[in-house]
């Protein structure tokens, strides 16, 4: 992915809407000038993902596939994907566990239209692998070997209370950067808990209410009435540095505001060193659109020139990830970044869309949960989508 250099700002909450500027020497990369609203529009993304041998390729992760209608408890279980670049959609796959020399079956199901599959591991240590079978049900095609592990947990939150808890999570008081979102502050009474969901939203600020909100940037202006906006994160209380960090969320459908899971550091940033500290946008959604609706995921942070720089962008791509009759808002997926010393590997229900090699950070980082409304695109949003809300099930840290 090319970096972008857009307007330093301090605080920032999803960089992704900032103004893209104009391209200075010494960025890597090729910079782009484009609108304030362009990044809310799904465009083609190039992407680098880790692509396995055509033979077929077999990993280990915690449990970060659930797709579903429902909310349900997250799985304690380790998970493996098996990966066919070969085969054919819905061809037959077999997980087999070697015991005492022998390899035989303990699961069976048919490929995901991405030529993969995702099998629960049952408990124990014991080695595995994958393979297709042919009609006759006798061995085509096999993984390497894996053994199975258990993922330790760092940090977990399933909602499950009346409300917030306040011994993992601080709602934010400062919303940032203010220059883009001089008509909203950050308040509790746009989030609701029930039912173990955390439901995020954005509503009308009654307190001044009747008010309208002028604002300008870039030379764009609008009125607008004032409006709340959630934002919870776990910095003092919950850091972590490397893991694999997962949100099992449904989308909201509106357009106007933006839902997001992301990690900031702890230490905030050094110009001209991301190892020091980035933001890490393990996802972001701006809504339905009739372009196509898809997730965004970016990494930002701060050349030695003290300009602020972004990686990454929208994939839809990663649409053909869940299943064929799910939309990002009628149904929940887990959304994960995996963070290591090399790379962020961005993954839906555990199947990758994005790699980013570059940027990488080395510290501390705490998590952030938001749905946030930028002045320029509030005439998107209207009374019905105000309405609406994210849906999060619950939260996961794993170490790696």
């Amino acid at each position: 992915m090319s970096s972008t250099l857009v307007r330093p700002v301090l605080g920032a909450t999803a960089f992704a809407a900032a103004l893209l500027l104009t391209a200075v020497a010494g960025v890597p990369g090729n910079a782009t000038a484009v609108t304030p609203s362009a990044d809310l529009a799904p465009v083609t993304t190039a992407y680098s993902t880790s692509r396995p041998a055509a033979a077929g390729r077999l990993t280990v992760r915690p449990a970060i596939s659930q797709p579903g209608r429902r909310p349900a408890a997250a799985s304690r279980s380790t998970q493996v994907l098996a990966e066919f670049p070969s085969a054919r959609k819905g061809q037959r796959v077999a997980l087999q566990r070697n015991t005492v020399g022998t390899w035989k079956t303990i699961a069976r199901t048919r490929l995901h239209r991405t030529r993969s599959a995702v099998f629960a591991l049952p408990r124990g240590r014991g080695r595995y692998r994958a393979v297709t079978l042919s009609g006759s049900g006798s061995t085509r095609v096999t993984t390497n070997t894996v053994r199975g592990r258990r993922f330790t947990v760092l940090f977990k939150d399933d909602f499950s209370g009346a409300q917030v808890d306040h011994a993992k999570w601080s709602d934010q008081e400062t919303l940032a950067p203010a220059y883009m979102r001089a008509c909203s502050q950050l308040s509790p009474l746009a989030r609701t808990v029930s039912d173990g969901v955390l439901h995020m939203g954005v509503a009308y600020d009654s307190a001044r209410a009747g008010q309208a909100c002028e604002w300008q940037l870039n030379g764009n202006s609008g009125s607008h009435p004032y409006m709340l906006n959630t934002q919870l994160y776990t910095r003092g209380k919950f850091d972590f540095t490397y893991g694999y960090a997962a949100v099992r969320m449904k989308m909201h459908r509106s357009k106007g505001m933006h839902a997001s899971f992301w990690l900031q550091p702890t230490n905030w940033y050094t110009p001209g060193d991301p190892t020091a500290g980035t933001e890490i946008d393990a996802v972001e959604y701006f809504g339905a659109s009739k372009a196509g609706s898809t997730i965004g995921s970016f990494v930002h942070y701060y050349g030695a020139d003290g300009e602020h720089y972004k990686r990454g962008g929208l994939y839809p791509r990663a649409n053909t990830l869940m299943p064929a009759t799910h939309e990002w808002w009628n149904a929940f997926h887990v959304f994960s970044v995996e963070w290591t010393p090399t790379a962020y590997v961005f993954r839906v229900d555990g199947r990758e869309f994005h790699r980013e090699t570059q940027a990488v950070s080395k510290a501390p980082e705490y998590l952030l949960l938001s749905m946030l409304t930028s002045d320029y695109n509030l005439a998107k949003l209207t009374p019905e989508g105000i309405g609406q809300t994210a849906a999060v099930d619950w939260v996961r840290v794993w170490a790696r």
